[in-house]
């Protein structure tokens, strides 16, 4: 939002140094320069969030707004920082409790604090991500019915490739685990493309992994 401000205070710049310099500019086409302006601005932002495959963009938007907690907890949370994260999960407000909520539910996850990761994930308002974070506890817990039951109301096909994944790698079938793991990286984009790569990169260093992703 700052950004369009910005970018909009830079448009009536331009016409106010036009104005001065003689040139007349039609009320319609300053009001067209102003919301192309916009448009432009929002859909690089969409573009690099939702739709890039290209992870290190990523990763450079990120880093450039790692002041913003939001943008600094998904950093942390794909390095694996769960201290970092967990605080910076606790800054978000308003509109990014949705995303606070998940944060939490995720790190909690992967503290293997399963009680304290269920009880978040059953106030998560978002039906995809309220089942994805209860499947996922329900796998840990060895609860097969309620798994199956959670993965199967999740929409969203990337994430119920991630659990799939998960289960094959907790059962010990590593070729299924991969082939499950890479076809949910291959199916993702943006920002949960580069979670996914980050998470996996980091855990097939981890002597002691417990899970896929």
């Amino acid at each position: 939002m700052r950004t369009i401000i910005i970018w909009c205070i830079v448009g009536a710049a331009i016409g106010w140094m036009l104005g001065m310099a003689g040139v007349q500019i039609p009320d319609w086409a300053a009001v067209g320069i102003v919301i192309a302006l916009v448009v432009v601005i929002v859909g690089y932002h969409a573009y690099v969030l939702f739709w890039t495959k290209n992870i290190q963009l990523v990763e450079a938007y990120l880093k450039k707004r790692k002041k913003q907690p939001y943008y600094a907890l998904m950093l942390a949370l794909a390095n694996g920082d769960l201290e970092k994260a967990e605080r910076y999960a606790e800054q978000l407000t308003g509109k990014y409790e949705e995303a606070r909520k998940s944060a939490l539910a995720n790190i909690q996850i992967e503290k293997n604090q399963l009680e304290e990761a269920a009880d978040i994930a059953n106030e998560i308002k978002n039906d995809t991500v309220r089942y994805y974070n209860q499947a996922l506890v329900a796998l840990m817990q060895g609860k097969e019915e309620q798994f199956a039951q959670a993965k199967n109301n999740v929409a969203n096909r990337v994430l119920r490739y991630v659990l799939e994944a998960e289960k094959a790698f907790r059962q010990g079938d590593k070729k299924e685990a991969e082939q499950l793991g890479h076809l949910a990286i291959s199916s993702a984009r943006g920002l949960q493309k580069y979670v996914l790569v980050r998470s996996l990169e980091r855990q097939q260093k981890n002597p002691n992994r417990h899970s896929f992703f």
